[in-house]
Parts: structure tokens; sequence; C-alpha cells
């Protein structure tokens, strides 16, 4: 049972703002061609992986994946109107020509949501919003327009399957949020898992929460799996880290490898980098 908190003015305000979400897509850069008509046998065993919150990217080089949580897209003031995943996209420039737009919400005066952007053909599978189980009493409002979103990478001959997400941050009486957002998600891994055994699957984001919360315990037990070393490296805030809230997780046959934090300007939080291995 849910706290009976929701009202008529936050339902109408959660519909009209659910309906202001942006787009869900792909955008390619530099005539490079979509996913669907890249074919690859290279065979590619390591990659470098990025989980940024608001970045800009500056130190991107040898990254070839970065999810991005916090980011701004055109119509939102701070940003001059426009698209931060493009900029940062264009200022790596080539081969980082797939960039994921995920707006999960849009407003007069504020676009945010999440962004991928890939050396490699990506395209996007499916977006859940948080907030909009009929089960629930809760509402989009009140989880903030979180989100994860679900992307499919050709890494060479290989599929890489990227998880990215942004929990709530409440506690305390509005902390079943944060749980309702884990369970939706390890409900999702689980049966995905499920139908793709052998599917490389890497899930990251800022989780809100630390690495032996009830949260992470949740999201663990639909059979993914964290660094071997590391786990709860501490993230937040940047410049003093003390909470150990954005988390790279993987399935049993990828491996994470030098894991560590890093630092960049205009955040919070710090970096999260990683190699990732495919075992088979």
């Amino acid at each position: 049972m849910y706290p009976p908190r929701r009202n008529i003015l936050s339902g109408l305000l959660s519909l009209g703002l659910t309906s202001c979400l942006g787009s869900f897509e792909v955008h390619h850069l530099n005539n490079t061609l979509p996913y669907e008509k890249v074919t690859s046998q290279e065979e590619i065993t390591k990659i470098n992986f990025v989980h940024l919150n608001a970045a800009d990217l500056r130190r991107g080089v040898g990254v070839d994946i970065a999810s991005i949580n916090e980011i701004d897209y055109a119509g939102t003031t701070k940003t001059g109107g426009l698209d931060q995943p493009i900029l940062i996209a264009e200022y790596l420039d080539e081969p980082y020509n797939y960039v994921v737009f995920d707006q999960y919400m849009k407003s007069p005066l504020w676009t945010t949501g999440n962004t991928v952007i890939s050396r490699f053909p990506i395209k996007t599978v499916h977006r859940h919003l948080f907030g909009e189980n009929p089960r629930s009493m809760d509402t989009r409002l009140g989880h903030l327009f979180k989100d994860f979103i679900h992307t499919e990478i050709g890494v060479g001959s290989k599929r890489l399957h990227l998880i990215t997400t942004h929990f709530d941050n409440e506690n305390a009486e509005f902390g079943f949020r944060k749980k309702e957002e884990a369970q939706e998600l390890a409900q999702y891994l689980f049966e995905f898992k499920q139908k793709n055994p052998e599917s490389y699957l890497v899930a990251a984001g800022d989780f809100n929460d630390d690495h032996d919360s009830e949260t992470l315990k949740i999201i663990l037990s639909s059979g993914l799996y964290p660094p071997q070393e590391n786990f709860g490296l501490k993230t937040y805030q940047n410049g003093n880290p003390t909470n150990d809230l954005d988390h790279i997780l993987a399935s049993s046959n990828i491996k994470i490898s030098n894991y560590r934090t890093f630092q960049f300007p205009w955040s919070d939080h710090l970096g999260l980098m990683c190699e990732l291995e495919f075992l088979n």
C-alpha cells in the first residue's frame, strides 16, 4: 500500500507534463549509416565505457561508449536553446557519430533526459517511464520524470544491450519510489535475460543509492553482477565524494575491469570509467 498522497491537482499536472515527452531516437552525424545498414565481422573483445552525470566529455579520448544522465536539450534556457548531446558528439568528432536523444521531460523552459554517445552503430529498443504503473498510486510528477532506456549497440560482430537509468533521490517516507523503480528495472532485466540468455547486457546509472543498499540488491537480483574490485566507488559530490551513487553492472559474460572514477567540470558527480571485456 502506497501513502495516499495523490490528489486531483498532482494527477492533472502529471498527465499534462507526461504528454510533453520529447523524442526517443538516434541521431546520426557526418552522414554515417544507420544501425540496420552497418555490417561488421570484426572481433572486438574489449571496449572502454563511461557513465557520466551532466558531463561535457572533453576527456573522452579513448572512450567507445558514453552513458550520460541529466543532459539538457534544445528548449532549455541554460543551454541557449542547443542540444547538449549533439554538442558533445561534435566536439568529440569522428567516429562519435551515434547520439541517442532521450527527452523524458519536455517543457517550454526545460527539456532534460539521458543520452548515449557511441562510436559504434546504435539503435533504440525501449524507453520505460517511471510513475506510469497503473497499479501504483504514485504519478510521473512524483517520480520527477525519471526513466530507463534500452539501446542496442553493434560492437563489431557482437551486440551489446545497454540500460541507462536515473533513479529518484528521495528517502524516508517517499523512499518507496526508488524501491518501485528498482523493482520495475529488475523485472525488465530479468525478463530480457530469460528471453536472451546469451546476450551481452550492461546497466549503468545514477541509482541514488549505495552499493549495499536494498535498491542495488533488487537490481542485482535480476542476474547482473558488479565489478569484482572497487564496487562502491564514491562518486558524489565532485570534489569531496562521500557517497557511492553511480554504478555500472553487467551480465556474467562481461568482465568489468579497470573500474575507476574521474573528474570533469560542470557536474556534481564524478564520472565512472571501466573496460568491458566480452568473455564468450
